[in-house]
C-alpha cells in the first residue's frame, strides 16, 4: 500500500530561464518508505491535452537528480519538442531491485517494494497532471535496464514499451513472462567490461553481481512473447563519427499480425557499458567505448513515439 507524502508546488507554465534543464524533486510514500523522483514538464503544458510518460531510470550506484545530466537533458528537449513528461525515478539507496537474485542492491537484499514504487508515481502523476495512462513508457541503464524489464513483465498492461540500455536479461527475469505484448528495443555494446554482451557473469570491480544470460538470448525472449516473425531488417547505421570506435547495427523484427509490436536490437559494435550520444563519463578502461553515432534518447523516443495504441 501507498500514499502520498507531500509535493513541492507544481509551476508548470513558468519559464525556464536555463534552457529545458529544469527538473522538480516529488516525494512518495511507499510501504512506509520515502521515496521521490524528478520531473520534468514541458513549459507549454496545457490541462486539455493527456501527455504521455517516460520514466528513465539510473543504473546501480546512480540517483535520479544526475540522470538529466548524464543523457545531456536530451530527454528533457525531446519532452519540450513533442509534448511528454520525463520522469526520472531515484532507486532505493542508488539500486533497483530488479527481480534478480543475485544482485547486489540493496534494495534487492531488502526485497523493497519497487514495483510498488512505480504504481505509487503513475497515480501520484495521475492526481496532479493530464497524463495518457494508454502511453506510459520506461527505459533504463544497467541496474535500471534490468528493472525496466521487471516492469514489463509484472506491469505489461501498464508500460506499453520499454528501453534497455546497457543490460540483457537475468536468468531468473526469464522464469516470469508478461501477460501482455510489450515492444522493446535494445541498445547495447559487443565490449560491455560489466555486463557481458555473450552473457555470463555481471562483474563490478573483480566482483561478481549476478549471471545474465546473452543479448541475443534476451532479445529472443522478448521476441517469442510479442509473436515476432524470425524475418528481420537488419542494417548498418552510418559511421559518423571515426573516433568513437564503435559502429552500429540495427536488427528490427515485427509481429506478422501487428507490426506496432516489435522488438529492436541496436547492436553497437565494440561498444562498452555506456549509452550512446552521452558524455565518456568514466575512462574507456572501466566501462568501454561510448558511441556517438547515434543519439541514443531519440532512438529510445522515436521507438517509443512510434508506438500505436489501439
Amino acid at each position: 500500500m501507498y500514499k502520498i507524502l507531500f509535493s513541492i508546488p507544481l509551476i508548470f507554465l513558468a519559464e525556464l530561464s536555463f534552457s529545458q534543464r529544469w527538473t522538480e524533486t516529488i516525494h512518495v510514500k511507499v510501504d512506509g518508505l520515502e521515496r521521490n523522483y524528478e520531473l520534468f514538464v514541458p513549459k507549454n503544458y496545457s490541462e486539455g491535452k493527456d501527455y504521455p510518460i517516460v520514466f528513465i531510470l539510473h543504473g546501480g550506484g546512480g540517483k535520479s537528480s544526475r540522470m538529466p545530466r548524464f543523457t545531456r537533458y536530451r530527454f528533457n528537449e525531446l519532452a519540450a519538442r513533442d509534448g511528454f513528461i520525463a520522469v526520472y525515478p531515484n532507486g532505493y539507496r542508488k539500486g533497483w531491485n530488479d527481480g534478480d537474485r543475485d544482485t547486489l542492491t540493496v534494495a534487492r537484499r531488502l526485497n523493497i517494494d519497487d514495483v510498488g514504487f512505480f504504481d505509487a508515481m503513475i497515480d501520484d502523476l495521475d492526481r496532479k497532471l493530464s497524463i495518457d495512462s494508454e502511453r506510459i513508457f520506461a527505459c533504463g541503464i544497467s541496474n535500471g535496464g534490468f528493472m525496466v524489464q521487471r516492469l514489463a513483465i509484472e506491469r505489461s498492461k501498464v508500460f506499453k514499451a520499454i528501453g534497455v540500455v546497457a543490460a540483457n536479461m537475468s536468468e531468473d527475469q526469464q522464469t516470469t513472462v508478461p501477460g501482455n505484448p510489450v515492444p522493446v528495443i535494445f541498445i547495447c555494446g559487443t565490449s560491455d567490461p560489466l555486463v557481458p554482451y555473450n552473457g555470463g557473469p555481471v562483474m563490478v570491480l573483480k566482483q561478481k553481481r549476478g549471471e545474465v544470460v546473452s543479448v541475443d538470448e534476451s532479445v529472443r525472449f522478448w521476441k517469442e512473447q510479442n509473436d515476432c516473425s524470425e524475418l528481420a531488417e537488419a542494417r548498418e547505421l552510418p559511421d559518423i563519427i571515426k573516433t568513437d570506435d564503435c559502429s552500429v547495427y540495427k536488427t528490427v523484427w515485427q509481429n506478422p499480425d501487428d507490426p506496432n509490436i516489435r522488438v529492436v536490437n541496436i547492436r553497437i559494435e565494440n561498444g562498452g557499458h555506456t549509452w550512446p550520444g552521452t558524455r565518456q563519463y568514466l575512462p574507456t578502461k572501466l566501462i568501454g567505448n561510448t558511441n556517438q553515432d547515434i543519439d541514443g534518447c531519440e532512438e529510445i523516443w522515436e521507438f517509443f513515439n512510434s508506438v500505436k495504441i489501439n
